[in-house]
């Protein structure tokens, strides 16, 4: 109180310090006591909701590794040397528990990443050469990585991160203003109040003046705007900080204020609805020209490059079933058809040809959905189990395959849903699967069917 008197500021500690002496001065010691303990206990309180923020800060901070393990190019030992000093193109060492130390690209090894403290999710990723990494991430497989970084640690993903956390919190919501704003108008208009109850009514006599003088006092108390001035800026900064551990970065307290108002939530259903992780159920042949070895192989040559959760699994089925990729296949061309599916031109031996792997849509729009009757039957009962159905087309033959894949829903997407709707959000589900599949999640996870919008 008193260093905020000497730069000729009255805040809420210079008011209870007025209130507690002004009570000592006309015997109240109890009501002394009272306001100096609780206002103690309401500073005790803050000291703990800013140690929060702070802490959480520091986990961020944390993710940080002190050290690296450069990989010497003359002699290909291991040097550890301060993270700091890591130069932009240098080889590191990240073995398993280790974190990476800067931004880069795989350059040696495969292994899995746990990525979850820089995107929140949980899945840990597989890297190999090629592929690349963040600071902060965890080489959590079995392999050790040899990155080269291609950025220094002051300029890595995981520094930005928190320098967005640190801005964010310096960044004021119009909430802050005006309560910074309506303190300092509010705040002498009590004091002036204040002093004429305790000075002007002396005049009336002694009674009246400690009558007087005392409710002064006690509107110097009760009309502090110190829970607004000191409960909002650290309200924002525990949210900011706790959000940035998550994963969510949130540029300021305006933008924490404006979640406040939102009405309605659209969330994706593969991966984030789901857990992402496939299982292959049903792989039908359509037609003679194609064996089901070939068309395995085809699905695992078109997929490997995808980096959608449904293809993992294609891949995986092709490697469970013993189907291995010739060496004389190459792939070109190979494209991402947003909500469609893949495609690319496979060449093996001498003859290549384009290979279509999507969704009804995708062979509807190419004029290529020609499907025996009974194929067709089968598709939609996988749809309506709650499966995601699949076909694999080669031009100029047609649709030469079907398969169905299905996914496990999130242990918590039913509480989160219930909790946004219990709060008046209205939750939106999208999704390029078929109406079966979406309806069926939909349904799991408490969502009404006009909430639900597949393809």
């Amino acid at each position: 109180a008193w260093m905020t008197a000497r730069r000729l500021q009255f805040d809420a500690n210079c008011m209870m310090v007025t209130a507690a002496f002004g009570a000592l001065l006309l015997g109240e010691f109890d009501e002394a006591a009272s306001v100096a303990f609780l206002f103690s206990i309401s500073e005790l309180l803050e000291a703990r909701a800013t140690v929060k923020a702070r802490d959480a800060l520091g986990a961020i901070v944390s993710l940080r590794p002190d050290y690296a393990n450069m990989v010497d190019s003359k002699t290909g030992g291991v040097v550890i040397v301060p993270a700091a000093k890591v130069p932009v193109g240098s080889l590191v060492s990240v073995r398993t528990g280790d974190k990476v130390p800067a931004d880069g690209v795989v350059h040696e090894g495969t292994s899995a990443v746990d990525e979850s403290s820089i995107t929140g999710e949980a899945r840990p990723v597989d890297k190999r050469a090629g592929d690349e990494v963040t600071a902060g991430s965890i080489n959590v497989g079995s392999t050790q990585l040899v990155v080269r970084t291609t950025a220094t640690v002051g300029d890595s993903t995981l520094s930005r991160l928190i320098q967005l956390v640190e801005e964010a919190q310096a960044n004021r919501s119009e909430t802050e203003k005006l309560v910074d704003s309506f303190a300092r108008k509010y705040t002498p208009i009590v004091l002036l109040v204040a002093f004429f109850l305790c000075t002007v009514p002396w005049v009336f006599g002694e009674e009246v003046g400690r009558y007087w003088a005392l409710n002064g006092l006690i509107i110097v108390v009760i009309a502090c705007p110190c829970a607004l001035t000191i409960s909002t800026p650290v309200t924002y900064s525990a949210g900011l900080a706790a959000t940035a551990q998550r994963g969510i970065i949130i540029k300021g307290g305006s933008r924490l204020e404006a979640l406040g108002n939102v009405k309605t939530v659209v969330l994706d259903k593969t991966g984030t609805i789901t857990n992402g992780t496939f299982s292959l159920l049903r792989l039908d042949v359509i037609g003679n020209s194609i064996t089901r070895s070939r068309l395995l192989e085809l699905l695992a040559i078109m997929e490997g490059p995808s980096s959608h959760p449904l293809s993992a699994t294609l891949v995986s089925a092709a490697k469970t079933a013993g189907v291995a990729i010739s060496d004389d296949t190459t792939v070109k061309e190979h494209t991402i058809l947003k909500g469609e599916g893949v495609t690319a031109i496979v060449k093996q031996g001498s003859e290549s040809s384009r290979v279509y792997v999507g969704n009804e849509r995708l062979f509807k729009r190419l004029g290529m959905f020609d499907l025996p009757e009974e194929s067709i039957n089968s598709a939609n009962q996988w749809s309506n189990e709650g499966g995601t159905v699949g076909f694999i087309g080669i031009e100029e033959v047609g649709i030469v395959g079907t398969f169905c894949v299905a996914d496990t829903v999130r242990e918590e997407a039913h509480d989160v849903v219930s909790t946004l709707m219990a709060g008046g959000i209205e939750v939106v589900m999208l999704t390029g699967d078929g109406e079966g599949a979406a309806q069926a999640v939909g349904r799991e996870i408490g969502l009404a069917k006009g909430n639900i919008h597949s393809r």
